[in-house]
């Protein structure tokens, strides 16, 4: 799916049909009349942030700021130029955003058109420098043909990939362009390259991607999992579904792998921290939605609006926060008072508020690099059945009042990410790291602690890379049960 940050709360009801929509905005607050879409798109973006926006108080009056001016060519760009506007206004604003109503549904449900898998630069041998595959969804026409992490992109569309900016120019065109299909010569380490023709589909994406038991010699059991977004029900499905095959295998450790997972909903958050938080949290605090203060003092005419129309009522102290405190409601019966997370720079929003949530009520490691630093969220507001906005509306604090932090969570061992390998290889450094640390007590002294990881293809800037140390198998590890 795309890649796009976000959180989302279980306030989703703020999304209508167009005769909804928005045109009311010049009754409630007096506006001049809209000629056009676009001026209604720029009026009501405004003026909904006025009502939700985290930082409102920096937007000032209507007149002052005046939207139309950054109307766009169409509604969408006219919504963004407004977004950007107002993020300006807040410097700690990186966040908020519009985007299509189709790819706002698609971000929350995982079911949508896309290639279903992502690139990373990585080490083929101590010169040669690829661009892995750092997941696939099973449903997408390349997980349906066989492509796996730890493959490469060696040629595409019968050139060959080289770590330069032409390279990624090209590899950004596929993954964020208009093409529907492509040839793609993928390399395979210790085995010959293939190639197919692999094409943009529309499947249901699925959230756990990888799911094992380790067994050692001393009778430990440690369940492992790659979760790769927090989508909505389809993901607490699979959710419940790994619980149970770790609960029914009686594990006594559990490493979770977000690397790759940049939020989604709230709601699914809170299922996985219930499933891992040990039974002596249940009916503690998790955490608190904190909103601006016309939320909390319900003056939210607008918004009040689309939820009547929507029949949804929204009581009085309905953004307040001890009506916003969410406890703990412990889910199964695996009991642990430690869990092992796998992170990066692409970890972000839920993945850090799960992070942010146990770390009072468990003891919480973390390996890899640090991760995004985003303690905020959104719920979206849909426009005229063509514009999604994504203001952020609001942050999380967990039970000790504390927020993500901006430079995001440190890891405890730095390990840099092993593309090379498929997921739940011993030898991959961060799985490496954590079992060792499991079996040992301790992370092992042998890899690098300033080795760099290689960011994902989002733009035209390369980041360094350093070669991965070749490391040892995890010693006394006998029994791989797959999920």
């Amino acid at each position: 799916m795309k890649n796009l940050l976000f959180v989302l709360t279980l306030i989703t009801l703020f999304t209508a049909c167009k005769k909804d929509t928005v045109s009311n905005t010049y009754q409630v607050y007096k506006t001049p009349l809209a000629n056009s879409d676009r001026e209604l798109i720029a009026d009501s973006t405004f003026l909904y942030a006025r009502e939700i926006y985290l930082w409102n108080d920096k937007l000032g009056e209507y007149n002052t700021f005046n939207p139309r001016k950054f109307l766009g060519a169409d509604e969408l760009q006219t919504a963004q130029n407004v977004m950007d506007a107002i993020k300006a206004r807040e410097v700690s604003d990186l966040f908020s955003y519009a985007t299509t109503i189709e790819d706002s549904e698609q971000g929350q449900t995982g079911n949508g058109e896309d290639w279903g898998f992502f690139v990373k630069a990585g080490y083929a041998n101590a010169n040669d420098i690829k661009w892995f595959i750092t997941y696939v969804y099973a449903a997408s026409d390349a997980g349906q043909k066989g492509v796996r992490r730890g493959w490469y992109i060696e040629k595409l569309n019968g050139v060959t990939l080289g770590y330069d900016n032409a390279s990624v120019a090209k590899l950004n065109d596929l993954l964020f362009g208009s093409a529907t299909t492509a040839e793609i010569t993928f390399g395979r380490l210790g085995l010959p390259d293939t190639t197919f023709t692999v094409n943009k589909t529309t499947f249901q994406a699925n959230s756990v991607l990888f799911a094992r038991i380790y067994t050692h010699t001393s009778g430990k059991r440690i369940g492992y999992f790659v979760f790769n977004q927090f989508f909505n029900e389809v993901s607490r499905i699979e959710l419940v579904n790994v619980f149970d095959f770790f609960q029914n295998q009686g594990i006594d450790e559990l490493v979770v792998d977000l690397r790759n997972n940049l939020g989604g909903s709230t709601a699914t958050q809170d299922l996985l921290a219930n499933l891992i938080a040990p039974y002596s949290a249940n009916g503690k605090t998790m955490y608190y939605y904190e909103f601006n203060s016309l939320l909390q003092e319900d003056r939210f005419i607008l918004l009040r609006n689309k939820a009547k129309f929507l029949w949804v009522q929204l009581d009085r102290g309905y953004f307040s926060k001890e009506a916003n405190k969410l406890p703990f409601r412990k889910e199964g019966s695996i009991n642990l008072n430690r869990v092992f997370f796998i992170v990066s720079n692409n970890s972000a929003s839920a993945s850090e508020l799960l992070i942010n949530n146990l770390k009072p009520v468990m003891d919480v490691q973390l390996i890899g690099d640090n991760t995004r630093g985003k303690s905020v969220g959104f719920f979206p507001v849909n426009l005229l059945e063509k514009v999604a906005l994504y203001p952020v509306s609001f942050r999380t604090v967990n039970s000790e009042g504390a927020a993500v932090p901006h430079t995001g969570f440190a890891p405890n061992k730095v390990a840099p990410d092993g593309v090379q390998y498929d997921w739940g290889d011993t030898y991959e450094p961060c799985l490496y790291n954590a079992l060792s640390y499991i079996i040992s007590g301790s992370y092992p002294t042998t890899l690098s602690s300033n080795a760099t990881i290689g960011r994902s293809v989002v733009g035209d800037k390369l980041v360094e890379l350093k070669q991965i140390e070749p490391r040892p198998k995890v010693p006394g590890l006998y029994i791989e049960n797959k999920f």
